[in-house]
């Protein structure tokens, strides 16, 4: 039984699993297998790189959505493409890279440009105004489009007991020779 314990690695040599050093080959699928796993965890990784700055982008993005561009009208400075409004995206990823907060950004284009620099209109003040009064009137709309219904159906009910009671010409007839008659007796 000793002999078949030791002799075990010679089998095994024989049959092409392992080399004469005692070795496990590796066949030439399991390398070309990890040079592919080695290629694709070396892709990923490079695709995941850590920010090194203090802004992201996606915030950077987003201020830029809501700051408006100064020359064209109605467009953000993410979608614009004048110069100022270029000039004005590198300016809020400096202020992002020097950790300036969101409304500080805001609020430092408001100085240089107007509230109306902002999409959002602020939610104060007179701009108070802007932000009540469509939800005003959408509900007032609402109930005179309830108030319209409602009377639209009521007088369809109306008509149709109208056009139930309504008597025929032969009725009509009938009734008016009996008030000329009481009309006409002295």
């Amino acid at each position: 039984m000793a002999d078949i314990v030791f002799n075990i690695p010679h089998y095994l040599v024989f049959h092409g699993n392992l080399d004469v050093t005692g070795m496990r080959k590796i066949s030439h699928s399991s390398v070309r297998f990890l040079i592919l796993a080695i290629f694709f965890t070396a892709i990923t990784v490079s695709c995941y790189s850590a920010v090194d700055s203090s802004y992201s982008e996606e915030r950077a993005h987003e201020l830029n959505e809501t700051v408006m561009c100064p020359v064209c009208p109605g467009e953000s400075i993410d979608q614009s493409q004048n110069p100022l409004a270029i000039q004005m995206r590198e300016i809020i990823k400096d202020k992002l890279d020097q950790g300036w907060s969101d409304q500080q950004i805001k609020d430092y284009f408001v100085e240089r440009y107007g509230p109306s620099v902002l999409l959002a209109p602020p939610s104060s003040g007179v701009s108070l105004i802007i932000w009540i009064v469509p939800p005003i009137i959408v509900i007032f709309a609402i109930l005179i489009l309830i108030l319209v219904i409602k009377s639209m159906t009521k007088n369809r009910l109306i008509n149709d007991r109208l056009q139930k009671v309504n008597p025929s010409k032969k009725q009509v007839s009938e009734y008016s020779k009996r008030l000329e008659n009481i009309i006409d007796e002295p």
